[in-house]
C-alpha cells in the first residue's frame, strides 16, 4: 500500500532530532496540490496557523500554508502534537530543509526535550497526515486522544505516570459494593441466628449434648 511519507532515518542529540524524510514518489509535494487535504490537517490542529513561521511569506505559518512543502507541514503538526502534551518545556520548534540531491527529501530538525515524546509526537503527525491526504473516507485521527496518549507514554517511561481517576472510581464503587453485599449477609446471619433463638425457646426440652460433643474442635 502506497504511503505519504517514508522517514529513512533519525538522528537525536541532546538537544535536537532529525528526521530525513522522503515524501513519495506519486505523491503531492506541495500543499497547494491538496488544498482540501491541507484543510482536514488544519481542521484537526488549527493551532498550527498561529505558529512562528519566518518565511518568505509572512510570520506566520497561516501565511504559506496553502503553497509549502508536506515536509514544512509535518514539521508544524509535529511541532503542535508535542506542545499539546505540556511535556515540551516552553518552546518547541522545527525547522524544514530541503536536501539539494533529491526534490522529494527533506531533513526536518525539531527540537527534542525527550527522545519518545518528539518521535511519537513525529509518527503520529505522518499518520495525521496519511489520513488526510490518501484515507479521508475513514474515521478521522483522535487528535486529542493521540496527544493524550503519547502524554502517558512519556510520562510513563519517566515513571511519572498519573493515576486513572477513573480506575479509581471503579475501584471505590466496587469496593462499595462489596462492602454492602457484606453487611447484608452479617444482617441476614443475625437475623438467622435471632429466628434459631426463638425456635430454640419454642421447642420442648431435649437433652444437654455430652460434655465431650461441646469440647470437640475441628
Amino acid at each position: 500500500m502506497a504511503s505519504l511519507f517514508n522517514i529513512m532515518k533519525i538522528t537525536v542529540d541532546d538537544t535536537k532530532a532529525r528526521a530525513r524524510v522522503l515524501v513519495n514518489p506519486g505523491m503531492p509535494l506541495m500543499t497547494s496540490e491538496d488544498i482540501e487535504a491541507t484543510a482536514r490537517v488544519y481542521y484537526l490542529a488549527p493551532a498550527i496557523a498561529q505558529h512562528a513561521c519566518f518565511g518568505d511569506a509572512g510570520e506566520k505559518f497561516q501565511d504559506c500554508m496553502g503553497d509549502t512543502e508536506l515536509a514544512h507541514l509535518l514539521e508544524h503538526l509535529t511541532v503542535e502534537i508535542m506542545n499539546e502534551t505540556g511535556l515540551a518545556g516552553d518552546i518547541s520548534s522545527g525547522r524544514t530543509r530541503s536536501v539539494a540531491e533529491d526534490p522529494r527529501l527533506f531533513e526536518i530538525e525539531l527540537s527534542c526535550p525527550d527522545d519518545a515524546l518528539t518521535i511519537g509526537a513525529l509518527s503520529s503527525a505522518s499518520f495525521m497526515m496519511e489520513w488526510a491526504f490518501l484515507h479521508p473516507d475513514v474515521t478521522a485521527p483522535d487528535f486529542a486522544g493521540t496527544v493524550e496518549a503519547l502524554r502517558q507514554l512519556v510520562l510513563s517511561l519517566r515513571g511519572e505516570s498519573e493515576p486513572d481517576d477513573g480506575a479509581d472510581a471503579e475501584g471505590i464503587e466496587a469496593e462499595a459494593e462489596s462492602d454492602a453485599e457484606l453487611d447484608a449477609s452479617e444482617g441476614q446471619q443475625v437475623e438467622a441466628s435471632a429466628d434459631a433463638a426463638d425456635a430454640e425457646e419454642d421447642a420442648p426440652s431435649a437433652a444437654a449434648p455430652s460434655d465431650a460433643a461441646q469440647d470437640s474442635e475441628a
